[in-house]
């Protein structure tokens, strides 16, 4: 309801005012036909009579007399105006009264004109909004997709020269490892070999008994060895003969033997080298038996 009159407020007090001057009209002219009329006004004539035109018998003797001055002339009196009749009012007010209603209702239709024009502006302005905002929209959702997409490829990428790289790294480590496991086995091929020319020509058993007499030596005979004894030792060593580890296998001594002959083999290092090199071995195995 505030809406509505805030739009027809113009229409309304144009309608308001009309029907004011229309009824300050009506009450004016009963006023006048209701009012008796003026009382006539009688005109008088007079002739102005001039001392010279008299004859001079008459003007002779007389006193100069001063000339009386002439009234003026009385204004006319307004016409009454004409009184319509009761049935022309009627018929007056009635014709004012529809002109009034037709003004009225021309202002409502303009008015309602108006506000249709205006509220289809307003959604022609509305949807042009929407359809800017619409593209807008779907501007960004094409940008961030696109983004989306360089990212994942970039991300593909990557993943796949990571892969490409690790594989490649997986595959030199691989060839590496294969490389060197074919240098030791041509190395042990060699040196099994070497051991076995050695061993054709009587060098590795004259290179165990040269390390069994160091570790003799070296070695500290306790009490309790008695005649006889026999320990097998398997002992590794570095180029150079440094002894790396020492294990004692079968033996017929006690624990203090047995002690006392692994101690003997660490006291030995570095051992001896081989008279022929193709009779060193890193692993060995050396049965001692001391002599008595």
């Amino acid at each position: 309801m505030p809406g509505f009159f805030r739009e027809h407020l113009r229409p309304l007090a144009g309608s308001a005012g009309l029907h004011l001057l229309i009824v300050a009209a009506l009450a004016v002219a009963a006023m006048r036909w209701t009012s008796p009329n003026p009382p006539a006004q009688l005109a008088i004539e007079g002739v102005v009579v001039d001392g010279r035109s008299l004859p001079d018998s008459q003007r002779a003797g007389r006193p100069k007399q001063r000339p009386e001055p002439q009234p003026e002339p009385a204004a006319a009196a307004p016409a009454p105006e004409p009184v319509p009749a009761p049935d022309e009012r009627r018929k007056a007010s009635e014709q004012a009264e529809q002109e009034a209603a037709l003004r009225v209702k021309a202002r409502e239709e303009e008015a309602k004109a108006e506000l249709a024009h205006r509220q289809a502006e307003a959604a022609k302005a509305a949807e042009a909004q929407r359809k800017r905002q619409a593209e807008r929209d779907a501007q960004s959702k094409a940008k961030a997709d696109e983004a989306e997409r360089r990212e994942a490829a970039e991300a593909d990428a990557k993943r796949k020269a990571q892969a490409a790289a690790a594989a490649a790294q997986d595959a030199k480590v691989k060839s590496d490892r294969e490389a060197d496991l074919r240098r030791r086995v041509a190395a042990e091929a060699a040196e099994e070999e070497g051991a076995a020319a050695a061993a054709r020509s009587g060098a590795v058993d004259e290179y165990r008994s040269l390390l069994s007499q160091a570790i003799e030596r070296s070695w500290i005979r306790p009490p309790a060895a008695k005649a006889g004894l026999e320990c097998t030792l398997f002992v590794s060593q570095a180029p150079g003969g440094t002894v790396v580890d020492v294990k004692l296998g079968s033996c017929n001594g006690d624990q203090s033997v047995r002690e006392s002959i692994v101690n003997a083999v660490y006291r030995a290092s570095p051992l001896p080298p081989p008279r022929d090199p193709r009779a060193f071995e890193r692993r060995l195995e050396i049965v001692f038996r001391p002599t008595e």
